[in-house]
């Protein structure tokens, strides 16, 4: 109801617009051709009039010319030469020669006093006055009847109005129509908006043309794609979070429960020393555990806010320190030049050298540079495709016993992945039951 009402102001206010806009173009346009058209009008009345008049007033001059005509003579001259339109008066020094009444005017006793020949336009009367003088104290008086031309004006001036107001409603309607067409797309907009809020990321979108609409309809959909890949981006990540915690929860449990049960032990319970040594080295490789569970987690909290500073080194030499702390890992591979953050590039190499050791076998682990990367390779134990399709997860263990007494927390594969994909790369793992594992790295050497 409210895009509705939304949509509804908007189509209101342009027609109002609109109208305005007729009104004020079309109003005064028409205002001024009626008023041009009775000028014109006028003028034609008022030059007619004043040939019809200089008719009259030279025949009246020649009736007039051999003597000074009385009242009787005066009525029948102006009997003669009026009309029904054009009124004829005779008046001698200002008063009417045959004491009728005179038309009733504004300034007429003006006109009257001309000395030759002067025209009045009275609108109350509606009537164009001639004074004529004729010599000798005599005046002629035309009153011409102009009330059809002031008709026509009226009549104009209500055809003027109706046509603006027909106008005006044919504006509005149009201005209605056009902007429903335009506000179209903005309705449905507004709707996918809407659903947007709600969480919907599927709402159908107008086709987008090739105008500011059309740019805006291209923004809304790449930022409802951009919101609904970050939203489940931030799904996925709250998930993958509190699987953490609750690994994190389930891994921190044992250890901590070994390590208070030797505590209670040792205080309680009167043991050798043999037994005291053996509950205490288990006590420190608990604790050790734990360090290490800890400071892994801190480093994956660390990488996934904070970008490292990378470097260019070369990859045999930063092999050949990672490898220095093992013992029987066989090192190939000529080396190049590797552009990243030389430390966590040790630690991936170090962590994936750890786990093909755990893996046991009777070969040493090979570690095969590349100009991209390089290969961890055992011939241990190998491993399923089910644990291959869990290895990167939080926690993981293929071998909980093993790892458990190598003292592993399961975070070293999650976080040489992390470190890989801070590289644009990745971590591969290629792995066959009873034969082996190789684990291979790349990373994008046009960064």
């Amino acid at each position: 109801l409210l895009r509705k009402r939304g949509g509804a102001a908007v189509r209101k206010r342009i027609a109002l617009c609109m109208a305005a806009l007729v009104l004020a173009l079309l109003g005064p346009g028409m205002a001024l051709v009626v008023s041009r058209s009775f000028g014109l009008t006028m003028e034609r009345e008022r030059a007619r009039a004043l040939g019809e008049e200089a008719a009259i007033a030279r025949a009246v001059a020649l009736e007039t010319a051999s003597n000074r005509f009385d009242r009787y003579e005066a009525s029948t001259l102006q009997t003669r030469y009026s009309s029904k339109e054009m009124a004829v008066y005779l008046l001698r020094d200002g008063e009417p020669i045959t004491g009728e009444a005179l038309p009733e005017a504004e300034k007429l006793p003006e006109l009257l006093n001309t000395a030759a020949r002067a025209t009045l336009l009275d609108r109350p009367s509606e009537r164009l006055l001639i004074a004529h003088a004729l010599g000798d104290g005599v005046l002629l008086l035309a009153a011409l009847d102009v009330a059809p031309v002031y008709a026509l004006r009226r009549a104009l001036m209500r055809g003027a109005a109706l046509i603006v107001l027909l106008g005006s409603a044919l504006a509005v309607a149009l201005a209605a129509w056009i902007s429903g067409l335009l506000t179209r797309p903005l309705r449905q907009l507004s709707a996918a908006a809407a659903r947007l809020a709600r969480g919907e990321y599927d709402a159908p979108l107008p086709t987008a043309q090739n105008d500011e609409i059309g740019a805006l309809i291209r923004a809304f959909s790449g930022m409802s794609g951009a919101i609904g890949e970050r939203e489940a981006a931030l799904r996925a990540q709250a998930e993958e979070r509190q699987a953490l915690i609750d690994a994190l929860a389930h891994e921190m449990r044992t250890p901590l429960t070994a390590i208070l049960g030797g505590a209670r032990l040792l205080g309680q319970s009167k043991l050798s020393e043999g037994q005291q040594s053996e509950l205490l080295d288990m006590m420190a490789r608990e604790a050790a555990r734990l360090s290490t569970m800890d400071e892994r987690l801190l480093l994956l909290t660390r990488l996934g806010h904070e970008r490292p500073e990378w470097t260019t080194f070369d990859s045999r030499a930063m092999a050949e320190e990672a490898l220095r702390v093992f013992d029987g890992v066989r090192l190939e591979g000529e080396g190049a030049a590797f552009v990243g953050e030389r430390e966590l590039t040790i630690l991936l190499l170090r962590n994936l050298v750890v786990n093909a050791q755990r893996a046991g076998g009777e070969a040493p682990v090979c570690v095969t540079l590349h100009p991209d990367g390089f290969d961890v390779t055992d011939c241990g134990c190998g491993m399923t495709e089910e644990q291959l399709a869990h290895a990167f997860e939080p926690f993981y263990k293929a071998d909980k016993a093993r790892t458990r007494g190598a003292g592993g927390a399961g975070l070293g594969l999650s976080l040489c992945r992390k470190i890989a994909r801070l590289h644009r790369g990745d971590v591969r793992i290629e792995s066959e039951i009873g034969k082996g594992t190789r684990v291979c790295y790349r990373f994008d050497t046009s960064l």
